[in-house]
């Protein structure tokens, strides 16, 4: 089998909305020797990018972009209970969606990357409220804060939270990473936002942070 193989069949079981065909075509992917970045990178983003598309083109509904999601999710999951994670001693990293933002897998995405390179990660996920993130980030003092938008709509709520986070973290300031399809659209986006790096995906997300702590 070959990534392209893996990818097709994964996207057919998700647009069925098939999730035990999704796992047959991850068990399938594992047993041929691909491993998490790749099924991550090569099969499950351009999977959802794919849905994205489609549900952009109102061929497929809400509903069925929703179950293509919560299928994915359930594979990453599943992937990573097979791991063995090293032991967290490396940087410290929060990654969440502000209060607007539903769309988290690219964050999950991240912190799983981090945590195979030794990182303490915590993962918040959605909708995320800003005096909440804000309260963890004081107790935990990360280095690092990840947020993302997935629509242009939702930069206002992510500048008041990346504000509010920089007001919170006092003398340690946490390096601020952001990503999603704006920042794609509008690269000189990151400076408005207040952020400090933009990344396209989570696998350029985490190969900046790799080369800040190396």
């Amino acid at each position: 089998m070959t990534i392209e193989e893996a990818y097709q069949d994964y996207l057919a079981a998700v647009k069925a909305g098939d999730r035990r065909r999704a796992m047959l075509a991850v068990d399938r992917g594992r047993a041929a020797g691909f491993d998490l970045p790749t099924l991550y990178l090569e099969v499950f983003q351009p999977t959802l990018r794919e849905i994205g598309r489609l549900w952009q083109e109102n061929r497929l509904t809400v509903a069925e972009e929703h179950l293509a999601t919560a299928i994915t999710q359930s594979a990453m999951l599943r992937l990573y209970g097979e791991l063995e994670i090293p032991q967290s001693t490396g940087p410290a990293l929060i990654a969440a969606c502000a209060e607007t933002e539903r769309h988290e897998i690219g964050l999950r995405m991240l912190c799983d990357f981090m945590d195979l390179a030794g990182w303490k990660t915590v993962f918040l996920g959605a909708s995320v409220p800003a005096e909440s993130l804000v309260q963890m980030i004081r107790e935990r003092q990360p280095d690092v804060v990840a947020l993302s938008a997935s629509i242009a709509p939702h930069l206002p709520q992510l500048r008041t939270t990346i504000s509010a986070v920089r007001g919170a973290a006092g003398g340690k300031q946490p390096l601020v990473l952001v990503g999603g399809r704006p920042f794609l659209d509008q690269p000189g986006l990151v400076e408005s936002v207040g952020a400090d790096l933009v990344a396209n995906d989570a696998a350029e997300a985490a190969a900046l942070l790799r080369e800040r702590w190396p």
